[in-house]
């Protein structure tokens, strides 16, 4: 689902692209980042989040509820 949403974004988003999609704030996205719950990169001094890295954030709460049974298997039909 959320893949299709993300379309019209670039393959390695800032942490405002991120923020605009979820609608939190910037500041926010890049706590996350500095903390690891969500995965990017730094290239210089901006970071970048992957749409992959966004993906994995997003459908890592629904896999908490639904078990490690089905770890993979929401990212696995995004894709």
């Amino acid at each position: 689902m959320y893949l299709f949403m993300l379309e019209d974004y670039p393959y390695l988003m800032t942490p405002d692209h991120v923020a605009a999609f979820t609608g939190t704030t910037g500041q926010e996205i890049r706590k996350l980042l500095g903390r690891g719950e969500m995965q990017g990169c730094r290239i210089g001094i901006r970071r970048l989040v992957p749409k992959l890295g966004l993906l994995n954030y997003l459908y890592k709460g629904r896999r908490e509820k639904e078990g490690d049974a089905n770890e993979e298997a929401p990212l696995r039909q995004a894709l």
